[in-house]
């Protein structure tokens, strides 16, 4: 059975003195006799009398948590957003609450009334994928707390953010695939209401723009499709597809499936890469070039950002673009000149 809690009424009993007595005395008071204070503080160390830090925060309207919610811990991205987010939060004395919604609106808007009734100091968020309503998010800024939302943005709440470049790295992968002596290339896209999903799109458009190969509707695949598999096996028959950007580097792992299921080889048939160099990148065989979006450097930026608004109330909400980097492997051609080139060039 769980040990009570000794309290300051425990104490106050003890003695036969006021809560309030003993309160001034644990804290310092000069209102408290000497004699009296000794008396209170050696039976507290004898009941083993710990002071309550939620009670005594929020009397200052403090508690030191900050609220964190995250989709999943699954993947690689988030342990490290997460790091980053650590590096910063524990130096200056705060604790995380954590929630995952899983990727589920009604867990995230669970998440924010938990975090809201525990008075939070703050709020770090990566909205859920199905995000289609935006109150949960816009009653913790109504309610004064600081919230910074992580990775996907969200134009509908007036926030600060913390973000990759996701249209640079997308840019600079399918720029590098073109100059390896790709010109078909196939898009698997990410869910269509996510930001990350329109910005990687618009930044594999451009780089085909750039080198003026026309734009085929056909050659961009819904990673949410329900014939999603079939659908690219279809296309990299018909049109004999040579490169494949994937959204993610879990869908790039779909099409490695699928490429040894046609007899294609990777790279000399198919050249591919994926978006976040998650761990299963170095485990491929061969291993997958892919696009770093530096999490941990995105949750410390994040972090920092909040806890500016958490001291100093009224600062001006910031964003900040994190730059990408290819990271280039085995899945593609190496004999393109300039891996990360400027989108202007």
């Amino acid at each position: 059975m769980r040990k009570k809690r000794v309290s300051i009424t425990d104490i106050a009993k003890e003695l036969q003195v006021t809560p309030s007595t003993v309160s001034r005395a644990l804290n310092g008071s000069k209102k408290v006799s000497e004699k009296k204070r000794k008396e209170i503080l050696e039976l507290a160390k004898k009941l083993g009398y710990r002071p309550n830090p939620s009670a005594k925060n929020l009397v200052n309207r403090e508690t030191n948590t900050i609220g964190l919610i995250i989709p999943e811990f699954t993947h690689h991205f988030y342990s490290r957003m997460l790091s980053g987010i650590e590096s910063i939060t524990s130096n200056q004395g705060y604790q995380l609450i954590i929630c995952t919604s899983n990727e589920k609106q009604k867990k995230e808007i669970k998440a924010c009334e938990t975090f809201l009734d525990a008075r939070v100091d703050g709020i770090l968020a990566t909205v859920c994928k199905k995000n289609e309503k935006f109150g949960h998010l816009q009653e913790i800024l109504d309610s004064g707390t600081p919230l910074v939302l992580m990775d996907r943005l969200c134009e509908e709440v007036d926030a600060s953010y913390v973000v990759s470049n996701d249209f640079e790295g997308a840019f600079n992968a399918v720029n590098y695939l073109i100059e390896s002596g790709c010109e078909l290339i196939l898009h698997i896209s990410g869910p269509k209401n996510l930001s990350t999903s329109f910005n990687r799109m618009m930044g594999y458009k451009e780089a085909l723009k750039k080198h003026e190969i026309e734009f085929n509707p056909e050659w961009i695949i819904q990673n949410d499709e329900e014939d999603m598999t079939q659908r690219i096996k279809s296309c990299l028959q018909k049109y004999a597809i040579q490169g494949v950007f994937a959204y993610s580097d879990y869908l790039a792992y779909e099409v490695y499936q699928i490429a040894k299921e046609l007899n294609l080889s990777v790279p000399d048939d198919l050249s591919i890469i994926g978006f976040a160099d998650e761990p299963i990148a170095s485990y491929l065989s061969p291993q997958l070039t892919t696009v770093n979006q530096q999490p941990y450097e995105m949750g410390a930026a994040a972090a920092r950002f909040l806890l500016n608004q958490i001291n100093q109330p009224g600062t001006p909400l910031e964003t900040k673009g994190l730059k990408t980097k290819l990271i280039v492997r085995e899945s593609t051609k190496k004999n393109a000149p300039d891996i990360n080139p400027p989108i202007n060039s």
